[in-house]
């Protein structure tokens, strides 16, 4: 019978070739190699260091042009799907929030339910998004930038708010990738739904 021994050194190459590529400084365990080679995953054949830096966390670069622009508006979305902002373009474009109250009053009620933003996450076609938690990462008079992460691979999508005359102004964007999954428009939703909870509120963003 011909010999195994050349293929599966062929796959153990290969197995090491991949690790070195995601992880310079991969572990591996001489059982888990084995076990890859034999027809088990890489996951299987790597340590748990090299795990956690192969399938995440995954946080990506933090933008560095967010923030207000000049006409009170925000940064507008990239041609991936998986951004929403009140100053996008057609296929990213949705609608502010808008408030029927004093703007101190509804300043309040914005950071109220921004800063209670469950760190567990919050559901969404019975699973749980932003199970990572939460981080408000800068917050003014008017303006709040916040981060939210996933909980199995640790992606962080950036969100940003901001008052003026009346309403309120929303970005959601993922860093990374392509489609979001839904994932920025639920999350949106469920922070449109609490507001219209404290009253004077219309959160229909249009999506």
């Amino acid at each position: 019978r011909p010999s195994t021994r050349p293929r599966r050194r062929i796959m153990l190459t290969a197995v090491l070739l991949v690790a070195s590529v995601v992880e310079p400084k991969v572990h591996l365990t001489r059982r888990g190699v084995l076990n890859a080679v034999g027809g088990a995953t890489l996951a299987t054949a790597l340590a748990p260091p090299a795990r956690a830096g192969l399938f995440g966390p995954f946080p990506g670069e933090q933008p560095t042009d967010l923030g207000v622009r000049p006409d009170g508006g925000l940064k507008g979305c990239p041609e991936t799907p998986n951004c929403w902002s009140t100053s996008g373009d057609a296929k990213h474009l949705i609608k502010p929030f808008t408030f029927s109250k004093p703007t101190s009053a509804a300043k309040d009620d914005l950071f109220a339910v921004l800063s209670s933003y469950p760190q567990a996450g919050v559901p969404k076609d019975g699973g749980v998004i932003d199970g990572g938690g939460n981080k408000i990462v800068e917050q003014s008079d008017k303006y709040v930038y916040m981060q939210f992460t996933s909980k199995k691979f640790g992606f962080v999508d950036d969100v940003e708010f901001s008052l003026q005359d009346g309403k309120v102004n929303i970005r959601s964007a993922s860093r990374q990738g392509d489609s979001d999954l839904g994932v920025n428009a639920a999350r949106l939703n469920y922070i449109g739904s609490e507001l219209s909870k404290k009253g004077g509120w219309t959160t229909d963003l249009g999506i």
